[in-house]
């Protein structure tokens, strides 16, 4: 017990730890596996900073993980899935975003799992639509997920554009602007798409919503921006 109380302290201050990501050095050479149970913990402390972070160490671990046994790193995927289903009972805080960051992080995971992930915010297909989150707090932690798989794998991300755009008309400002920022990625890859989607963000960047701001996460810090700030940078994107 007191081995692992002992561990939960080092993987905090692994994530408190700046620059970041350099306080993960310190967990290189703890088993990955050793690490799921910390980082689960992690998800769900009071610093949101601290459960950002969490969020991303799962994608390194996890590609680790995968290199020294697949089979328990997919099943750690498929853990993530059953918290996010109604049935477990769970709100699955952080796991959205956990999940986005895995498979950014390890390539045969994303080429798998990726559909799975971008399900959660169609509720249009009916072969997919009964995972679609109707709570929007975990459903804007999947399009933040779907932006990280789309600056990592856009060709991955892409099958969920369609989905990104009708979330510009959506209640949720924050997932908007984290919608736009994912878009942007997908642009170079959009094809006859890219049209439309320009247009959509060019209204998303000058509509009522433009200046709301949120705190975003990228590259391990919390920063705030505007909606109308990702909308016209995911435009620049297309070039």
């Amino acid at each position: 017990m007191g081995r692992l109380r002992d561990l939960r302290k080092t993987v905090l201050a692994a994530l408190e730890a700046d620059p970041w990501p350099a306080g993960l050095a310190a967990l290189e050479d703890v088993r990955p596996k050793t690490l799921l149970g910390p980082l689960y913990a992690c998800l769900l402390e009071p610093d949101e900073r601290v459960r950002w972070r969490a969020a991303s160490a799962f994608g390194r671990t996890v590609a680790r993980l995968f290199d020294e046994k697949p089979e328990d790193a997919r099943q750690l995927v498929r853990q993530f899935m059953w918290r996010l289903n109604e049935e477990s009972g769970n709100v699955a805080w952080g796991i959205p975003e956990a999940f986005g960051e895995i498979l950014a992080a390890q390539p045969e995971l994303a080429r798998e799992f990726h559909r799975v992930l971008a399900s959660y915010i169609n509720d249009r297909d009916c072969a997919t639509g009964d995972n679609y989150l109707e709570l929007c707090p975990l459903r804007r932690g999947v399009y933040w997920a779907l932006g990280r798989l789309a600056e990592a794998r856009p060709e991955l991300a892409l099958p969920a554009l369609d989905d990104l755009l009708l979330a510009f008309g959506g209640d949720d400002p924050q997932s908007r602007g984290l919608a736009a920022w994912a878009v942007g990625s997908l642009l170079p890859l959009a094809g006859e798409k890219s049209g439309p989607a320009l247009d959509a963000l060019d209204a998303l960047a000058s509509g009522e919503s433009g200046g709301y701001a949120f705190d975003f996460y990228h590259g391990g810090e919390l920063s705030p921006v505007s909606i109308g700030e990702l909308a016209r940078e995911a435009m620049k994107k297309v070039a």
